[in-house]
């Protein structure tokens, strides 16, 4: 069941390299939201590989900075959906969280579940709700 939303941004892709000949590439993403209503920037790097069926599969690792100093890093995995002309696509996985901030604790108790949509240009929204 889903609890309350945690995390909301608009991002970027911002550095993209293919890793080998099997499909496996590294891109960094840029983000601008709100963690728990508080603004806030987060830079991802996460490795995907192709699925034949046209999925990719990716895990990264990021860390959250808010605008009042206050730092988490986090992990996360997922799977991207291809719809219409590449990059489009949904994304849909699950980030942990871990912060020695005592504003942002919370985040060490919840598992995230989150879905991001991705554009055409590399820009895309996301959202992560607590998985209760």
């Amino acid at each position: 069941m889903l609890g309350d939303l945690i995390y909301e941004a608009a991002g970027k892709v911002v550095g993209m390299r293919v890793l080998d000949d099997n499909g496996t590439m590294e891109i960094t993403l840029d983000e601008q939201g709100k963690v728990f209503g508080i603004e806030c920037s987060l830079t991802l790097t996460s490795v995907g590989k192709l699925r034949p069926n046209g999925m990719q599969y990716s895990e990264g690792h990021g860390f959250l900075l808010t605008k009042d100093g206050d730092l988490a890093t986090l992990t996360m995995s997922g799977i991207s959906i291809p719809k219409g002309r590449p990059p489009s696509s949904s994304v849909r996985g699950a980030t942990i969280f871990n912060t020695q901030s005592p504003k942002l604790a919370r985040l060490n108790s919840v598992i995230c579940v989150f879905e991001g949509e991705v554009n055409e240009d590399n820009s895309y929204t996301i959202k992560d709700w607590e998985w209760k």
